[in-house]
């Protein structure tokens, strides 16, 4: 929020927002996709099962996030494709999963068989588990053992279909280049199973006959994903082939026929490939030949990798049968001799590896964002060698430069007004997509040659949640949190900071303490009182070991930090039912909305309606509970005029789902809001003890840029003012007003100051023009009318609010107050 924009940006300036808007990217966001009909989230959860066999039938999750957790002895089959899946703590369970557009993260399971197919596979924790797998990206594995990984052959009706829907080809089978970020010396956590050991061997077909129009089978030859042996011919010294199928509309049918005709004559698939070559490449793969241009321009190639005895031969000739027989006129490609095809796969599987990521978007988190995506060892292995592996270093060096310039400017763009910041906040998403994107293609090159540390990965996963944060700032938008708090999420389950305590100079200690007060003002917004009370006991551990290890001048500042954080989560959370304290959320809800009546379209013709648009929440009350420039009113009174962000975000308050950035966002925002309009929050403006000069320029603004019809609401949380004059005529300006951070001393009211010393050592008229004189600083009911031109919600909560009472309706304007109380009642001491 602009309130605490200095504990983002570390800006000195007062810190406010501007007008909600979405920024120009070059691809749309996960917050952009179409809204969604009303969804029930309890039939994407399967919870606490035992002993059962569930069904999931085509078109019943149609692309929504998918979680399966605490299940034991379970049988799953779900014949549909899904946006993400996340499978937590489940025992002796089969589940089999259609296409999955991004991630499939598996957790803390076994003794499980796992058939898939996704964008990207990690799983944690896990033993003695089958996984049969298509997957884009390499698979990921990190504290567990004994994981045994297949190639899936599965076919059923509509899965070609669900392929598309996903957005993944069939051709992209990474299945066998696994990474294991916890390998152990002289051995290996996983191992990969032949073709004799298919997915049905673990557990049966599906029996219910509901499914029987499925015609579910395993069989290799009715595979929508070919058998590729992948690493299994890693060592294997014998002759290999290059085919490459240009685009055409019988490319596909072609490529899995010589697939089937090869196999005839003991010729093996190692792998396969789907991508577009860009002209710059063309030279380099095919020599110089000019007719391939127009080729590579149709579309994306099929690229084959084969393996066998007399392997260039055989496949000649099958591939020439076919041309002839079936296939008349289709372009392609092979490899003319064995002498060469070694250095047609390398330049074949580089361009490979620069061209199949760079259609999943990391923004968009479908397939992209996970904090520990690395691509396949097979398909980057090419472009580390020589002057590719210089560019690519050179490379990561400019994004990273030019990152950090864009996100430093983010500081200086103008805290008031709508469209001046939109350009350069689409700018550093655009570089920042890119950086991430380009780190975790390049991981592995980039810890060896370019020294990438973890606290590194971490401090950019840190800036990307930093900007969906302050993208809610200038939006008002709550769901852009649920971004913020997967980034801050996953950079704590991943651990990235976890080793910048043994460094020598304290600056990445300060980078972790100001993570995590980041990462808990974002669980505060969010309400997730479990995590962020959690996060207050790792911060205070955190200062301690800092001020321990350097024993720094800011220690004092980091315990008030700690002191300001604790006080305000227990104010925060008075409320105590049966010995248990009770979360309050004050954001508007289903639950809340009233209501309307049938005829609401008829009552609202005949008369004048406005909408709320333009908020200013001011907080300048001397002393109160707060945390950092965050009262605890303006922060209520900000959640009021919020709509409550997704309900499912919202009821995994345990952090179960800090899975990696990938798989998080974009599953929980493309669920909808149970029925709430998607309309804009109202835009809101905090401001945190500003001056006068600071209230009446953002109030102008928000004034200039209302619509037609709407309304502006100005709250105002601050210290009354008395102008002490002994005749008070004028409503406007003599009864007084409120106190505003004027930054000086109040000669007036502060006896005991030289200033009023001397005052009553003067003659009694001069000393009559120093009490009868006004403090300009501070606001007057005066100070507002020209604001009443236009629909005006005025709100003053102080023990001076009785001035605002006789506002006059100047210009005929729909005007409303509610002032507080000058005193506190009774019944509340």
């Amino acid at each position: 929020m602009g309130a605490i924009y200095s504990l983002f940006f570390r800006s000195s300036t007062t810190t406010n927002n501007a007008r909600p808007s979405s920024p120009p990217p070059r691809q749309p966001y996960s917050w952009e996709t179409p809204e969604r009909a009303a969804i029930r989230k309890e039939d994407f959860i399967l919870d606490k099962l035992k002993d059962q066999t569930i069904y999931r039938l085509p078109g019943s999750v149609n692309g929504q996030q998918f979680i399966i957790q605490n299940c034991d002895n379970c049988t799953i089959y779900v014949f549909d494709y899904a946006d993400s899946i996340q499978i937590d703590d489940c025992t002796n369970c089969r589940i089999l999963i259609g296409p999955v557009r991004g991630s499939i993260f598996l957790r803390d399971s076994i003794n499980c068989v796992l058939a898939t197919v996704c964008q990207q596979f990690r799983t944690r924790d896990c033993r003695d588990t089958y996984v049969y797998l298509a997957c884009s990206s390499q698979p990921v594995i990190e504290s567990s053992h004994n994981i045994k990984f297949g190639c899936l052959t599965l076919n059923y009706k509509n899965l070609a279909e669900q392929f598309k829907s996903a957005g993944i080809s069939p051709w992209n089978n990474n299945w066998s280049n696994n990474h294991d970020f916890t390998s152990i010396p002289d051995g290996k956590n996983y191992s990969l199973l032949d073709k004799d050991d298919s997915v049905f061997k673990h557990f049966s077909l599906p029996t219910d006959p509901a499914c029987a129009f499925l015609d579910v089978s395993d069989n290799v030859d009715q595979s929508v994903t070919p058998y590729t042996h992948g690493e299994l011919c890693r060592d294997k010294n014998e002759e290999r082939c290059l085919v490459i199928l240009f685009h055409n509309a019988n490319a596909d049918a072609c490529a899995r026929d010589l697939i089937t005709s090869t196999q005839k004559s003991n010729i093996a698939l190692v792998q396969t490939k789907s991508y577009r070559i860009d002209d710059t490449s063309v030279e380099r793969l095919f020599g110089g030949d000019r007719k391939y241009n127009a080729l590579v321009a149709n579309g994306p190639v099929i690229g084959l990798e084969f393996i066998g005895a007399n392997c260039v031969s055989v496949c000649q000739q099958a591939l020439q049968n076919l041309l002839t027989a079936k296939y008349p006129n289709l372009p392609h490609f092979i490899s003319q001799s064995a002498a060469v095809v070694a250095g047609q796969l390398d330049k074949f599987y580089n361009f490979a590896s620069m061209q199949i990521y760079s259609n999943h978007e990391i923004m968009n988190v479908a397939s992209s964002t996970s904090a520990d995506k690395v691509t396949s060892s097979d398909d980057y292995r090419q472009s580390s060698h020589g002057d590719d592996e210089e560019k690519i270093v050179q490379e990561f060096g400019h994004l990273l430069e030019k990152s950090k310039q864009l996100f430093n400017g983010l500081r200086d763009l103008p805290q008031y007004g709508h469209k001046q910041w939109q350009p350069y906040f689409g700018r550093t998403f655009d570089i920042y997509t890119k950086l991430w994107k380009f780190q975790q293609q390049h991981r592995v090159l980039l810890d060896k040659k370019y020294g990438l540390k973890r606290w590194q990965i971490g401090e950019i996963a840190s800036k990307i949640g930093q900007l969906y944060y302050h993208f809610y700032i200038r939006t008002s938008e709550t769901n852009y949190l649920n971004e913020a708090f997967a980034f801050y999420s996953a950079i704590r389950a991943r651990a990235y900071y976890s080793k910048v305590n043994r460094e020598e100079k304290p600056d990445l200690m300060v980078k972790k303490l100001r993570y995590y007060a980041r990462f808990i003002v974002v669980c505060l917004l969010l309400k997730k009182t479990k995590i962020m009370r959690e996060l207050v006991r790792e911060l205070n551990r955190q200062i301690d070991e800092y001020v321990k290890a350097y024993d720094p001048d800011d220690s004092l500042e980091w315990q008030l930090v700690l002191n300001e954080i604790s006080s305000f989560i227990d104010i925060d959370n008075q409320l105590i039912i049966d010995g248990i304290s009770t979360t309050l959320s004050y954001r508007l809800n289903q639950s809340l909305l009233p209501i309307l009546p049938a005829n609401v379209e008829q009552i609202l013709a005949n008369i004048q309606s406005f909408s709320l648009e333009e908020i200013l929440i001011i907080g300048n009350y001397q002393d109160q509970i707060k945390f950092s420039e965050l009262t605890i009113d303006m922060y209520r009174m900000l959640q009021v005029v919020e709509r409550q962000p997704n309900e499912l975000t919202s009821s995994l308050d345990d952090g179960t789902t800090t899975q990696s950035p990938a798989g998080h966002q974009k599953d929980i925002l493309n669920l909808s809001d149970n029925g709430i309009s998607n309309r804009s929050n109202p835009h809101k403006y905090l401001l945190y003890k500003p001056t006068f000069s600071q209230i009446y320029a953002f109030t102008s603004s928000a004034f200039k840029e209302l619509p037609t019809n709407g309304a502006l609401l100005l709250y105002i949380s601050a210290d009354g003012y008395d102008t002490h004059l002994k005749s008070k005529a004028d409503h406007a300006y003599d009864f007084g007003g409120l106190k505003t951070n004027n930054r000086h001393e109040d000669t007036i009211e502060n006896s005991n100051s030289p200033a009023n010393t001397l005052t009553k050592k003067l003659p009694s008229t001069s000393a009559a023009v120093t009490t009868t004189h006004k403090d300009v600083h501070n606001i007057f009911p005066g100070d507002l009318y020209p604001f009443l031109r236009k629909p005006l919600f005025l709100i003053v909560d102080s023990n001076n609010s009785t001035v605002f009472q006789h506002m006059p309706n100047l210009f005929g304007q729909p005007f409303v107050s509610l002032l507080s109380p000058v005193k506190l009642p009774v019944t509340f001491h």
